[in-house]
């Protein structure tokens, strides 16, 4: 491809390090294999410094690009998030619900305690159908001030800390069913927040007044990760990409299993359209994670799986990543043959 990436699928059997080049993409490294890689996040400045979570084992780090791992914090981990304005500050989410942050590229952590100091009232939401206890899914570190922290919980809503972490609210309302996958802002913005869950795509103006939702155009009713890519002239708004499914994975027993579907939108979640060049009618696996090309502000990559990502259990199916580089419009399968793909993460060389 000659971008010079360097792509790390976390799947449901270990994590797999690919780089782009001109003949296509090519393997760098194969690890933790016998790990459900549930979470991955890497440092813009220091693209070769990477972490992993490892559900039910703990976060791992790399510092060359993939090709060597150790552990650096023991922990059932469901959520990383590198500070995008500090690489030294990492924090790690867990099951059951606790945060964990390091100052130091993840040499040292210190639990952030002041999280299980919220009511009572609000951490008895904080639970699980599967295991019985929630979860971190998901960490939002404002891109612009990093004080600005929300977690996704998985069960348990939103609680955000505005002043990093020295304080938490729940911000939950206006969401009916809090089995949450995704926070974030569009992008430098402090005014416009967005979140999805396993019935509902919400935004709001300030999660502390209630989240509305923001479905129109949607025929999928379950969503998972979504991502932004840079407006397409200047002025102009970030597209919107989507991996959506019909119903929780409960229903998935069905012969078109999850029902997958990728959505778009060009006006900031007020309408979205589904997009299918390239891709089946029927999308059978759970399309886990969109994220953003590194380097092409037209492309993104997408990530799909036989696992729900949210269950970190179970046997894993047949993984595919895929690649559009028209904002979403058609789909290219990079055809590499992985696993379940449960995280992606994409960084220059």
């Amino acid at each position: 491809m000659g971008e010079g990436v360097r792509l790390y699928a976390g799947t449901h059997e270990g994590m797999f390090v690919f780089r782009s080049g001109r003949s296509g993409w090519t393997p760098v490294s194969q690890a933790l294999i016998s790990g459900i890689i549930d979470t991955v996040s890497g440092c813009t400045g220091k693209p070769e410094q990477v972490f992993a979570g490892v559900a039910h084992d703990g976060v791992y780090r790399t510092r060359d690009g993939g090709l060597h791992w150790e552990r650096v914090l023991a922990g059932d981990v469901r959520a990383l998030a590198v500070d995008p304005t500090n690489d030294e500050v990492v924090y790690a989410g867990m099951e059951p619900v606790r945060l964990f942050r390091s100052e130091d590229s993840g040499q040292h952590w210190e639990e952030v305690s002041t999280l299980l100091q919220m009511p009572r009232e609000v951490q008895v939401k904080w639970w699980s159908p599967v295991s019985g206890a929630g979860h971190v899914r998901q960490i939002f570190i404002h891109e612009d001030d990093p004080r600005i922290v929300y977690l996704a919980l998985e069960h348990g809503g939103i609680v955000r800390s505005l002043d990093r972490c020295e304080t938490w609210e729940d911000v939950s309302e206006g969401i009916d069913y809090i089995d949450m996958h995704m926070v974030a802002a569009l992008p430098h913005s402090t005014s416009r927040y967005y979140c999805s869950s396993a019935r509902g795509f919400f935004t709001s103006e300030d999660p502390a007044d209630g989240w509305v939702r923001a479905e129109k155009g949607f025929t999928r009713d379950y969503f998972h990760d979504f991502a932004f890519l840079p407006p397409a002239r200047e002025g102009g708004n970030p597209t919107m990409l989507i991996g959506c499914a019909d119903r929780s994975p409960g229903s998935w027993g069905r012969p078109e299993r999850a029902k997958a579907a990728v959505f778009r939108s060009d006006d900031c979640a007020q309408t979205w359209r589904r997009v299918t060049g390239g891709l089946p009618e029927i999308i059978t696996s759970m399309i886990s994670t969109i994220i953003p090309h590194p380097l092409d502000p037209n492309a993104a990559l997408m990530g799909l799986g036989e696992v729900s990502r949210g269950h970190a259990h179970g046997e894993a199916g047949p993984g595919t990543i895929m690649m559009t580089r028209d904002r979403g419009d058609h789909w290219v399968d990079l055809g590499i043959e992985i696993p379940a793909d449960r995280v992606l993460w994409a960084a220059p060389e």
